[in-house]
């Protein structure tokens, strides 16, 4: 087993807060979909995948709804440090949902 961590945006009325939790995957694999929602959950988070591509999820709950956005997983010895995702795509996907588009 490996560590993987991965940093995330809270995203809750208007406001992003960052924050990073950390999920333990088989040395023979990256990280899956299941694994996040399942580290989500073990943080009080009850979240289903919203778009794939971006990583983002939304709440499943009712009351205030949020939306959690990965913004970089890092693996226990990989050897390159980079994000995940597209970053400008990220940052331009970021302001409209902050603008509420």
């Amino acid at each position: 087993m490996r560590e993987c961590l991965f940093h995330f945006k809270l995203i809750k009325g208007g406001v992003a807060k960052e924050y990073r939790t950390i999920v333990m995957v088989p040395d023979n694999r990256h990280p899956e979909i299941s694994d996040f929602i399942e580290a989500f959950e073990e943080s009080g988070y009850k979240v289903e995948l919203e778009n794939e591509r971006e990583l983002i999820f939304r709440s499943v709950e009712g009351g205030n709804p949020y939306k959690l956005d990965i913004t970089k997983i890092e693996l226990k010895g990989e050897k390159q440090d980079t994000p995940y995702h597209d970053g400008e795509l990220h940052a331009l996907i970021n302001t409209l949902i902050q603008r509420n588009w």
